[in-house]
């Protein structure tokens, strides 16, 4: 039996097969449907193509992440509205030397792991970019946006494209052997949506909430009167939020549904917890946000229901 088929609700071979062909994917869904723990399998999967992901458990995949990580191999980072070219590429650092300041270039996180991944093109490298939709994209990758696509890429095979940096004033390509995941909450509406020129040099994965990843995970724990709790209270607010006099967005069910992982609790008192201070929560956000229309009387009805299970 698979150790890891209670947390993965995507195809590793089959994505990962993927992303060596394209290059550059993106992980979506809302929250709690496994999109960094997914991007992390994906990316061990891609940096150690010798070793057989789906027979690693979790604790494992998440220590190898860590190895790997420690090695420069992989390289993992959260973008935000404050993160900008001179973060990722490079750009100019104060330092000060005998009393006085100086400024010296600095490699960014992205030219760091190309120039690894450069020097050592028997190994595939991987850039984990977490929440990758609330950053200024343009601000970000600048005109190094190009560079990204596949047919652009540098091996030993290809001469690639290469731009001259405004700092350094050298020649920046991206190798052959990086490999680019984001991942993207798709109910995140603070910075809008992704711009054309970052989602068509992507590949789109849609992670939806999975009922059975929650069975899996009560089967395990051998807690049937759980589980029976647990996807009962999953089917009654899938219901409610794909109910058509209460959607009344562009966002459909599989980019609203409560992620499962919400669901996955080892007591009943546990459970409870999740739903009154994590999925309460949520579903309200989604209501004051307008992404829900949903009466006053019938969201304390409901809400009442779920809190007691």
């Amino acid at each position: 039996k698979n150790p890891n088929q209670m947390y993965n609700n995507i195809n590793i071979d089959h994505i990962t097969a993927l992303w060596k062909h394209q290059k550059n994917i993106i992980l979506q869904g809302a929250p709690g449907t496994g999109k960094t723990y997914n991007a992390s399998t994906l990316a061990v999967s891609m940096a150690e193509e010798d070793k057989d992901i789906n027979e690693m458990t979790r604790n494992a995949i998440l220590n190898e992440q860590q190895e790997l990580q420690e090695k420069g191999r992989i390289n993992f980072i959260t973008f935000h509205q404050s993160l900008d070219y001179e973060d990722f590429i490079e750009g100019l650092k104060p330092s000060i030397k005998d009393g006085s300041i100086a400024y010296n270039i600095e490699d960014g996180i992205f030219k760091t792991i190309c120039k690894a991944a450069s020097g050592d093109p028997t190994n595939n490298y991987v850039m984990i970019i977490d929440e990758i939709n609330r950053g200024n994209i343009s601000k970000i990758f600048g005109e190094l946006i190009t560079l990204l696509e596949a047919d652009k890429r540098v091996s030993s095979s290809s001469v690639g494209l290469s731009i001259k940096l405004p700092y350094s004033k050298t020649n920046f390509s991206v190798p052959d052997n990086l490999y680019i995941i984001g991942t993207m909450n798709t109910t995140d509406r603070s910075t809008g949506t992704l711009d054309y020129a970052l989602r068509r040099r992507f590949a789109f994965i849609t992670l939806k909430s999975d009922v059975s990843v929650v069975e899996k995970h009560y089967d395990k724990i051998s807690n049937p009167e759980l589980k029976a709790i647990a996807v009962a209270l999953f089917n009654d607010i899938k219901s409610f939020i794909e109910d058509p006099t209460h959607l009344c967005s562009d966002l459909g069910i599989d980019d609203l549904m409560v992620g499962h992982s919400y669901f996955m609790a080892k007591s009943k008192d546990e459970l409870q917890d999740k739903v009154k201070y994590e999925i309460l929560p949520l579903i309200s956000e989604y209501i004051n946000d307008g992404i829900l229309n949903v009466k006053q009387e019938e969201k304390k009805q409901a809400f009442n229901a779920w809190g007691n299970l």
